[in-house]
Order: C-alpha cells, then sequence, then structure tokens
C-alpha cells in the first residue's frame, strides 16, 4: 500500500503566476520541450491574455527558473519529513524512496520536464535543476546522519554514493510513471542499492585505510 503522502502544498502565490506556471509545464511535456512553448501558446493553455506573462515573469527563462524552484521546494521538504518520520532506520529507505515515487506519480508533468531539462541544452534552466539536486545531495547527507543511516567515513567518499543514490531514485520514479503496480518491487532495489553501496564505500575506505604509507 502507497505511503501516505505528505508532500506540501505548493505555496501560495498570485493565481495568474500559478496558472502560466501550471501550463508551461504541461505544455512542455507535451511538446519537445520547455523551450519550445511560445507566450501565445502558454497564455491560451493558461486560460489568460497573452500580455499577463509579464506581470509576473520577466522571460521565460525566468518562468522556467520559478518553475525548477518551487516543485525543489515541494521535493526537498517533502523528503525531509520522510526522512524524519521513519520508524526505524530499518524503514528508512522505504519511507523516503516510496513517498519520492508517490510525488513523481502525482507530478508527473513537473518531474519529467524538470529530469528532461536536466539533459538538455547548457544553460540557465539545466543549471537550475543541477542546483536542485545538489541541495537534496546536502539534505540527505545532513540527514541521514543526522539519524545515523551513514557510516562514519570522509564526506567525499559519501557523496558520488549519495549521487548515485539519487540518480537511481530518479530512474526508479520514471519507471513508476510508466508502471505505478511495480513498485513494491522497486522498493527492494532501492534497499538493496543502498546496503550494497554502504558496504562497498566501507570496504573501499578500510582498504585505502590499510594500505602502507610511502617513504
Amino acid at each position: 500500500m502507497p505511503l501516505a503522502s505528505h508532500a506540501p502544498p505548493p505555496p501560495r502565490m498570485a493565481q495568474g503566476k500559478r496558472l502560466l506556471m501550471d501550463a508551461a509545464v504541461r505544455l512542455a511535456r507535451r511538446l519537445s520541450g520547455a523551450h519550445a512553448v511560445s507566450l501565445r501558446e502558454l497564455a491560451r493553455e493558461a486560460g489568460l491574455n497573452h500580455n499577463t506573462f509579464y506581470r509576473h515573469f520577466s522571460s521565460q527563462e525566468a518562468l522556467l527558473e520559478e518553475i525548477v524552484t518551487d516543485f525543489g521546494t515541494q521535493l526537498r521538504e517533502g523528503l525531509r519529513q520522510a526522512r524524519m518520520e521513519a520508524s526505524s532506520l530499518d524503514e528508512l529507505t522505504a519511507s523516503v524512496v516510496g513517498w519520492t515515487l508517490d510525488f513523481a506519480l502525482a507530478h508527473q508533468d513537473v518531474f519529467i520536464v524538470a529530469m528532461r531539462e536536466r539533459y538538455g541544452p547548457p544553460g540557465p534552466i539545466r543549471d537550475a535543476v543541477e542546483g536542485m539536486l545538489s541541495q537534496l545531495q546536502d539534505d540527505m547527507l545532513r540527514e541521514l546522519q543526522m539519524r545515523q543511516a551513514l557510516p562514519p567515513l570522509p564526506e567525499s567518499t559519501l557523496r558520488p554514493m549519495l549521487a548515485i543514490l539519487i540518480d537511481h531514485t530518479f530512474k526508479l520514479c520514471f519507471e513508476h510513471i510508466e508502471a505505478p503496480q511495480a513498485r513494491a518491487q522497486r522498493l527492494l532495489m532501492a534497499k538493496a542499492l543502498f546496503d550494497t553501496l554502504v558496504l562497498g564505500s566501507m570496504a573501499r575506505q578500510a582498504v585505502s585505510s590499510a594500505r602502507p604509507i610511502a617513504i
């Protein structure tokens, strides 16, 4: 059974601004990318006059950056709650990954658009997505250490492991959007990867510490 979703509601903002953001996400998913959306198409999808756009955004890039920021805020807060509310360390992966799968399914348009932009052309939108992922990694490191869910390894060892876990979780999210019925298997895969990476990192650190110092 899916975990109860505790994603925070979208921050309150002007109705026109929210309508434009939601319309941009819907169009960007249907079209080849966010940059393929014209202002007239956007206004028509949002049910607004096209002149309304510049009351809320200085450019299309500013609109897309706002979408990424809004998405990242909800994602980070939901993940923080999922980590803190897990009843035990054994349940931590299921709580966090389960919440992420449910969140992606409920917000699949913006999820797909944000991750697509990550691999799009260089520019402020890709930078914004990469910045969001970097913040997710910072949160993950701090909160897992707080719960003593990570081994006492150097940050330089832990961060690559966390990057792999984040990338794998988002891959599972894409699969979940296409086939949500396989949720339980994805949670097992996520737990197996976490355990494997932790053990591998510990073994690597032990080997590195045991090497003789060259003179």
